[in-house]
């Protein structure tokens, strides 16, 4: 229908760039590098240029160490890269002048609030990590009449099952859990967890795990594709 928006979701391609399906909004849910690293960036960088959608929004993720410049100079830098000649803040800008990047932060497009934020709870040495202690007041800054809720990591329960060796363990954030279900959202777009890909509903709210790859690095799922109506703007 004319009046609907049709939204492409991805997440996790770890500089697998690969020809998507048509739609209006690309969404991109962050871990689109490897480690960072500047020539990973302009790839993606190059390979969003070239992607025919009137919308693109990403977020970064825990391997996109780069992009978290706050943390970058200080500590990641010499933990990931070793030697750094590149100027981060110049990498970053170059990103978000082909796409609407959003860092806790949200986009309205024909009426749909669509909210986003790169972090995930704490794990080893990588970007956007936040504590599980600081989670509950992290999260409420979300904003009350978001539409779509994007985020790097899941939810707890939902498409967060990783299964180490037989050892299967849910490791999604029970507070992101508890705060988009206040809010309740048609859609929670996440990834982080390449082996949880896949839809569940919970309260009315579709939650989708959008990893492309599987634990070996390879891309052996779909992207997610859906319709929302635009809503009229009332100024």
């Amino acid at each position: 229908m004319e009046n609907d928006l049709t939204f492409v979701c991805i997440s996790d391609t770890h500089c697998c760039n690969i020809p998507l399906p048509p739609g209006d909004v690309l969404i991109h849910c962050g871990d689109f590098t490897k480690r960072g690293q500047k020539e990973e960036t302009l790839s993606f960088i190059e390979w969003l240029i070239k992607q025919p959608f009137k919308y693109k929004v990403v977020i970064a993720g825990n391997h996109d160490i780069s992009l978290d410049t706050e943390n970058y100079r200080s500590k990641l830098r010499d933990y990931h890269h070793k030697v750094s000649n590149f100027n981060d803040e110049e990498l970053l800008q170059k990103l978000k002048d082909n796409c609407i990047y959003l860092l806790n932060s949200s986009i309205v497009i024909d009426g749909i609030k669509i909210w986003g934020s790169p972090y995930s709870l704490e794990f080893c040495t990588w970007a956007f990590q936040l504590k599980n202690e600081n989670a509950e007041v992290f999260w409420s800054q979300i904003e009350e009449d978001s539409d779509i809720i994007v985020t790097h990591g899941p939810p707890l329960n939902h498409g967060d099952l990783v299964d180490n060796w037989g050892n299967k363990k849910h490791v999604g954030d029970e507070s992101l859990l508890k705060r988009v279900l206040q809010i309740k959202p048609k859609y929670h777009l996440f990834g982080h967890i390449h082996e949880g890909y896949g839809k569940t509903e919970q309260e009315g709210v579709n939650f989708i795990n959008c990893s492309l790859v599987n634990r070996n690095y390879k891309v052996v799922n779909e992207p997610f594709i859906f319709k929302l109506p635009k809503k009229q703007v009332i100024i």
